[in-house]
């Protein structure tokens, strides 16, 4: 799996990581899982398109919006 680490652009713009593959993304912050999309399914993506880049990109939207998690 790759890792990123991104920084939250507004809020209290705290720090997190992604790790992320095909069809996959784990967001935790400070050692704590804070969203988890295991599948491609569960990210709403069918499995062919759901590139290691476009689950980045989602991952990083879900930070931003804090979608399915808290700051």
């Amino acid at each position: 799996m790759l890792l990123q680490k991104y920084r939250r652009s507004k809020g209290q713009c705290l720090l997190y990581t992604i790790e992320y593959d095909q069809g996959q993304y784990y967001i935790q912050r400070d050692g704590d899982m804070k969203k988890a999309v295991p599948d491609a399914i569960v990210a709403g993506v069918a499995p062919h398109e759901a590139t290691a880049e476009l689950m980045l990109r989602t991952a990083i939207a879900d930070i931003e919006r804090l979608a399915g998690m808290e700051e």
